[in-house]
């Protein structure tokens, strides 16, 4: 099953929200992209949706699913990009490793590790210890800042999160299950970085209190794309679509989505020179 948003050219995105999370966490950027004239798609994921431990599945599952999507948009879409946020950015990755053929790439405060500020590394590894031992009914709930830097946002997630709701941030626990299989994830992603061609967009807070910069930083020195740009945020927290800065996230987003259509059309119908020419000069 998917969620489509019809666009009237031939490009589609595929939209990859966090693990357990919702659509909501990307802010504007779906609204956006369909307006430049893209399909805008959201698969159904079960078991990386689902915050349930008991509906779980292991991350091959995860990807499988994703690329059945992927499948199901290049045979109706002239070109597709990808774009995921935290775990999603990092299922995107994942995507690209194994299809070349996928135009463009952006991920948003992507994860490699957890290893922000806010993240206990020895509470971690005690839990990961826990769960090796077979004890695997512990949660990780979701504490202030819960990934944004905004106070009224806070105010209001910390609401729902006091409730076990969904917000734009995400679902307000993650199951231990569903931990491992993203750090599983997370693993082979980081092993198989020298897989991915396609033009990378990454974009990462400085002040990320879940994933630490050196994420971005490792990804960038790690894929082979020609084309991959680096932007820097300020003044947000990990959800960067829905923070401080989400109107400058949501514009880069669609300029770079935009760029990539561009230049792609355009090489089709240029000399090979010309086409270095053109990388080149970007």
């Amino acid at each position: 099953m998917m969620n489509l948003q019809l666009g009237d050219n031939d490009h589609a995105v595929l939209m990859l929200h966090g693990l357990c999370g919702s659509p909501l966490e990307l802010g504007s950027i779906p609204r956006m992209l369909q307006r430049m004239g893209c399909t805008v798609a959201w698969p159904d994921l079960p078991g990386y949706d689902n915050p349930d431990p008991a509906k779980c599945t292991p991350w091959q599952e995860w990807v499988a699913n994703a690329e059945l999507a992927l499948a199901e948009l290049q045979e109706t879409h002239a070109s597709v990009s990808v774009c995921g946020l935290s775990m999603g950015a990092t299922l995107a990755l994942a995507l690209a490793e194994r299809h070349e053929n996928i135009q463009s790439l952006v991920l948003l405060s992507p994860i490699l590790r957890y290893d922000g500020w806010s993240i206990s590394r020895p509470l971690l590894a005690l839990l990961r210890f826990a769960y090796f031992l077979g004890v695997r009914n512990w949660v990780w709930r979701e504490t202030e800042p819960y990934g944004i830097r905004n106070p009224e946002l806070q105010r209001r997630v910390a609401k729902a999160v006091a409730k076990g709701e969904v917000s734009e941030v995400g679902a307000a626990t993650l199951s231990a299950r569903h931990l491992y299989q993203a750090m599983q994830l997370m693993h082979d992603v980081h092993a198989n970085l020298s897989n991915v061609t396609a033009d990378t967009l990454v974009m990462h807070a400085v002040d990320d209190e879940t994933a630490a910069p050196r994420n971005a930083e490792e990804i960038l020195a790690g894929i082979r794309s020609e084309t991959r740009k680096a932007f820097w945020l300020g003044d947000c927290y990990h959800i960067i679509t829905v923070d401080n800065e989400r109107e400058v996230v949501t514009n880069e987003v669609v300029r770079f989505i935009e760029a990539c259509l561009t230049l792609h059309r355009g090489e089709a119908h240029r000399p090979s020179r010309q086409r270095q020419a053109l990388r080149d000069r970007r």
